[in-house]
């Protein structure tokens, strides 16, 4: 994992702990940079992983600024998204599955 990639997760993992604190059940980079084939202009993919029923709507507008803000910083786009922890072990769609697969808990 580069210094940059590093750099963005350490900031977006302790934001995430302190709005979340007990919910929070994991955070995972997946997609090109899990899996190493990342290119320069590749995003950066994560799921959070949350206790309770999750309000996609809400959680999306709840971490806007913070997300909009990483992203000037570095100049990277950094893509959330959300799940209930029951839901994430136990769907075996396809993308959960990916997940699963090739994610790197941070």
């Amino acid at each position: 994992m580069h210094e940059k990639l590093s750099k963005i997760l350490t900031e977006l993992r302790s934001y995430l702990e302190t709005l979340y604190h007990e919910r929070l059940v994991q955070i995972i980079l997946y997609g090109s940079q899990a899996r190493g084939d990342a290119r320069p202009d590749s995003d950066i993919d994560v799921l959070i992983v949350l206790r309770e029923p999750v309000d996609f709507a809400a959680e999306i507008e709840r971490t806007s600024y913070f997300l909009t803000e990483l992203c000037l910083k570095y100049n990277v786009l950094v893509t959330c998204a959300f799940v209930e922890s029951e839901r994430f072990q136990h769907e075996n769609g396809g993308f959960f599955r990916n997940v699963r697969r090739e994610g790197i808990a941070i």
